[in-house]
């Protein structure tokens, strides 16, 4: 577990450098390359490794952070998007955001349902 989690901070850096980089030369292609060959490397590392990077808690407390994130941002981007409707009088600029954050906010939730859904009876009962 140890390793993994300095080869994790380790590329982390990597990437992190790479796309500051990026960012002050003004070209995208570098940050995209030093995403994907960071993610190859810690797949490559996690696939091929003995150690054991996850138990049951770890996985429990993953999932209930994840639903709680989607469920959270769902809300607000429907609240938000609510806001930018109400305001279409005195903001029209901002209406097509506001539609769109409430579809997005719509489209997530049914994603997760229809996961939740196939999961549920997958493993479920």
């Amino acid at each position: 577990m140890k390793n993994y989690q300095i080869l994790r901070i380790i590329v982390a850096i990597f990437v992190g450098t790479v796309v500051g980089l990026s960012v002050t030369i003004g070209t995208i292609l570098p940050a995209i390359l030093a995403i994907i060959i960071g993610a190859m490397i810690s797949y490559i590392y996690k696939k091929n490794t003995n150690e054991i990077i996850e138990d049951e808690r770890i996985t429990k407390v993953s999932e209930k952070a994840s639903r709680i994130a989607i469920v959270l941002f769902s809300i607000s981007i429907a609240f938000i998007g609510m806001f930018l409707i109400m305001l279409r009088n005195e903001y029209p600029d901002f209406t097509q955001a506001g539609f769109t954050l409430s579809y997005a906010s719509v489209a997530l939730l049914t994603l997760y349902y229809i996961f939740y859904w196939y999961y549920n009876k997958k493993y479920g009962s």
